[in-house]
């Protein structure tokens, strides 16, 4: 996993082939950025904002894993009812 700063600034525009860690942590991102600028970088000032931010990850990973599943097997996710 790296860590991408995506501020909505000019240079900070996301690009469209982000990772969807990146799409769907950047809030999380964000705050860790803001965190440690005015904690004067100091990382253990600013751990519970990465570790928000590494939940995030690892969640976006599961959802990725588990629909790369389904969709390499579909038929397991069809029961037939009658």
């Amino acid at each position: 996993m790296t860590f991408v700063y995506t501020g909505k600034g000019r240079r900070g525009a996301q690009s469209d082939d982000a990772s969807p860690e990146q799409k769907e942590c950047s809030k999380q991102a964000c705050a860790i950025q803001w965190c440690l600028a005015r904690r004067n970088y100091k990382e253990k000032f600013c751990q519970a904002y990465i570790d928000d931010w590494k939940d995030c990850c690892t969640k976006v990973q599961q959802k990725q894993h588990s629909y790369q599943q389904n969709i390499a097997n579909p038929a397991q996710q069809i029961e037939p009812t009658e």
